[in-house]
């Protein structure tokens, strides 16, 4: 149990280190060790889902306001006065550009597809933006060419930025796409003019890997912050249950404490007095204890407690009752629900344990190794009695069994 709190600590403190020198670096690789990476990128793919499920009505907007501003700009009184051919590519794009925005919100809407978002919004993005810079190519009205190219600018933007994906991954798709388009335009073998694709393709992809390394640098510093936060947090909530427990434990033999025991005795009290169940009480105490110590030594002494501490624990079985060092050498058995009887079966198996345990004790007077007296009581509470009266009950039980010649068990009964 020990090696394993001992494992842990060293594991947060490890993490702890890490994190804080992955903080401190001035330029931020876009790669963590496995441990952090794989979560960051679990983190930046609900991100990313949940931006589309929630926003996929904007990408329409834009969509629709697009083709209404080039419409309204190439017709009169509705009537559309650039060549006929430029509105059914125009109208062919929108359809695309639509198509594909409604793949993916179905996609994004469908929680069993969110691990594969990435998968589906890749090709779906190098299409769009294929069949975009295909549109100067395709369109007869030089300024309807020029203002085709808004649209992959428009679509860049919003992979690099809005997306929400990494990096090197928008990369792939804008510089990708890119390759791609010229490949078909140059099988296409139509005038095309250059000089407006690299300006609309190339300093797009350029200035959305600018802004992605900035987005992707602040989105991976807030997920350390938050890691250093966490685990700060947890570190805290383990010291604060490590508090509580040293508060209730004592810190020779693991038992519970003399506080503890007070608090935990009044409840059961106040339980067994509303039931109407027995409650008892069994009180042992190392014989002959202070000659223990002057002839073995009192490192020695806490050897002997801690293992008569260890009996009393493994004789306390049931869920409801506590074994607690009551004060030097004497312990306190708490039983619930357990009359006279019940109550002598636990303390002559607790006297048998300590016995069997066969500690060598030269000065004691009852025999040649560590022996136990003990003391018992047992009472179904009422109104008329007081807690004090089954505590001074068994620790009566126990001065007559030490008197009466120690390595014993004495059980008095109740008075009311």
């Amino acid at each position: 149990m020990g090696s394993e709190k001992t494992t842990r600590v060293l594991a947060w403190e490890a993490e702890y280190d890490q994190v804080r020198e992955l903080l401190m670096q001035k330029f931020m690789r876009l790669r963590f060790p496995e441990n952090l990476e794989g979560e960051l990128r679990q983190r930046m793919l609900r991100r990313g889902v949940t931006t589309v499920r929630e926003y996929y009505w904007l990408l329409f907007l834009l969509v629709g306001a697009f083709a209404l501003v080039i419409f309204l700009q190439y017709s009169v009184g509705g009537v559309w006065i650039a060549p006929l051919e430029d509105l059914r590519t125009v109208s062919y794009l929108c359809v695309v550009m639509l198509v594909g925005l409604l793949f993916i919100t179905i996609c994004s809407k469908t929680s069993a597809l969110d691990r594969y978002y990435h998968v589906y919004v890749t090709p779906v993005a190098m299409f769009m933006l294929l069949v975009l810079s295909l549109a100067p190519a395709l369109l007869i009205d030089e300024s309807l060419r020029q203002r085709s190219g808004y649209a992959v600018v428009y679509l860049l933007l919003i992979i690099y930025g809005l997306a929400n994906m990494p990096l090197v991954r928008a990369a792939v798709i804008g510089l990708g796409s890119m390759g791609l388009s010229a490949l078909v335009i140059l099988q296409l073998d139509v005038h095309f003019d250059w000089g407006v694709f690299l300006l609309n393709f190339l300093l797009t992809n350029l200035v959305g890997l600018g802004n992605g390394y900035v987005l992707e640098v602040r989105e991976r510093r807030l997920f350390l912050q938050s890691r250093l936060i966490e685990l700060e947090k947890r570190q805290l909530n383990r010291l604060s249950e490590r508090l509580v427990q040293l508060s209730r434990e004592d810190g020779l033999t693991g038992l519970a404490n003399r506080r503890h025991f007070n608090d935990t005795f009044m409840l059961e009290w106040e339980r067994a007095r509303r039931e109407q169940h027995p409650l008892a009480l069994v009180f042992a105490d190392v014989d002959h204890f202070k000659a223990y110590n002057d002839n073995h030594g009192h490192l020695e002494g806490d050897r002997a407690l801690a293992a008569v501490a260890s009996v009393l624990q493994r004789t306390a079985t049931r869920p409801g009752d506590l074994a607690a060092r009551y004060g030097g050498e004497e312990f306190v058995l708490l039983l619930p629900n357990t009359d006279s009887k019940g109550a002598r079966e636990v303390a002559e198996e607790l006297l048998r344990g300590v016995d069997a345990r066969a500690l060598p004790h030269k000065a004691s007077s009852v025999g040649d190794h560590v022996t136990v007296s003990i003391g018992v009581a047992s009472v179904i509470p009422d109104v008329s009695l007081t807690p004090v009266r089954l505590i001074d009950c068994a620790d009566e039980a126990l001065y007559e069994a030490k008197e009466g010649g120690r390595h014993r068990v004495v059980v008095r009964e109740m008075v009311s």
